[in-house]
Order: structure tokens, then C-alpha cells, then sequence
């Protein structure tokens, strides 16, 4: 007869900082997603290494019951001494609020930690998505010279695209009913406003209206009109 063996996720707690996360009623999560529900907004799994230090693997073991337990903590040694480090889920800063991930790097209508604070921004409900952005890179090193700040807070994560590597964005938008067109932000409807108020402006200055379509002025002299077609050189008035 044959077993069948499950794996069970290590259990993380949730907290602002390795103190918090390492209190006995810290909250506990195994996903990013059940972390983010418990806290309301986006949380990235942070590794931070505590300040004790000890002589021997035996002696952070004494201090650190669970120290080979559930894999929430690591141990490490650095400068002639045995450190732990702790795994834990921290909530991340405000994530943009937008319409689409372009937007959401680009030019996003605010930031928002909670459902509750996107849907102020957004005048609708919202929700977290993540979304990834359409340019690929060949190392990491790349990707993290353009991302690595939001990489770094839990705003942003690397996935793999086709053998490169691609980032993904995690931000607020608005949760959109097939039956109703979304509602435009405070924001976006001033700056519709201002576009609409502003005159309309060509890309270059109009030409005098005795210059036909297909003529335009000789450069060293601005008497002579030049046509298009044939030699079509012959003085203005």
C-alpha cells in the first residue's frame, strides 16, 4: 500500500519588526495572501537578524527552542559568532492606487495600506492585485537597478517570463461590476476638467494662409514660395 506524504508550509508570524513578530501572540500566517488578510494590505517575507549572538549552534539552540522547528528561523554565523535570523511577514508600505499597473508606476492617483483608504482615493470599492509589466530582463541585477526599491518593501516581486525575468507590481484598483462603467477619481476628474479648460494648441505654428497646401517659404528668402511640384519657383507679392 502506498502513502501519500504531504508537506505543510512553513507558519510565519506577522509583525512590524522581529520583537513584534517574535511575541507569543503574534498572528500567524502560511501565505503572503493569508498574511495580507489578516493585516489588510500588501505584507513581503522579511528576514531579520536578531541581536543575540552565541558561542555555539548548542547555546542559540538552548535560547531558541524552536530554532530547528518550523523553519522560521535561520542560523547563521558572522563575525566569530552564531546569529539567528527570524522569517517573518511584515506589512509592506502603502501600495499605489491605480486603474491599470502602468499607471500604478507611472502616475498613480495615491497610496493607500487598507481597502478602506483605496476606496477614498478611488470613490469605489477596491482590491489588491498584482499585476506583471510587460518589459523582461536578462539578470537580476538588472531588474533590481530599476526595481530594486520597490523589490525590496514588498511592493514588487520578480517572476520568470520565457526565460527572463520580469517584475510584478502590487497595487489598489478599483473592483469593476460588468453591468457599470467605473466611476472616475477625484483626481482624475480635475485633471479631466483642466484638459477640457486648457485651448487647444497645434504641434507648430499655422502658416500664413496665402501659402497653398503643397508650398512652403524658400529659407533665404521669405518673399520666394517654393511648390512642391515642378521647379515651381515664382515670387510672392
Amino acid at each position: 500500500m502506498e502513502r501519500a506524504y504531504v508537506v505543510e508550509m512553513s507558519l510565519f508570524p506577522i509583525g512590524a519588526s522581529a520583537r513584534e513578530a517574535r511575541a507569543a501572540d503574534a498572528p500567524k500566517a502560511r501565505t503572503a495572501e493569508e498574511a495580507a488578510a489578516r493585516v489588510g494590505g500588501p505584507v513581503f517575507l522579511a528576514s531579520e537578524e536578531l541581536p543575540e549572538s552565541f558561542a555555539t549552534p548548542e547555546a542559540a539552540e538552548a535560547a531558541i527552542p524552536d530554532l530547528y522547528g518550523d523553519g522560521r528561523f535561520e542560523l547563521i554565523w558572522r563575525d566569530n559568532a552564531w546569529r539567528a535570523a527570524l522569517r517573518y511577514w511584515r506589512p509592506a508600505p502603502p501600495a499605489p492606487v491605480a486603474r491599470s499597473v502602468e499607471a500604478a508606476v507611472k502616475r498613480p492617483l495615491g497610496a493607500a495600506r487598507t481597502p478602506e483608504e483605496a476606496r477614498a482615493i478611488l470613490e469605489a470599492p477596491a482590491e489588491l492585485a498584482t499585476e506583471t509589466l510587460p518589459q523582461s530582463y536578462a539578470t537580476r541585477a538588472r531588474l533590481m537597478a530599476r526595481w530594486g526599491a520597490l523589490v525590496n518593501v514588498g511592493l514588487a516581486e520578480m517572476t520568470e517570463r520565457e526565460g527572463r525575468l520580469a517584475v510584478a507590481i502590487h497595487y489598489w484598483r478599483p473592483i469593476v461590476s460588468p453591468a457599470r462603467a467605473p466611476q472616475l477619481a477625484p483626481a482624475e476628474r480635475h485633471e479631466l476638467a483642466e484638459r477640457i479648460a486648457a485651448p487647444l494648441k497645434g504641434a507648430a505654428p499655422q502658416s500664413p494662409l496665402d501659402i497653398g497646401l503643397f508650398e512652403r517659404v524658400a529659407p533665404e528668402n521669405p518673399d520666394i514660395v517654393l511648390a512642391e511640384e515642378g521647379d515651381g519657383r515664382f515670387r510672392g507679392d
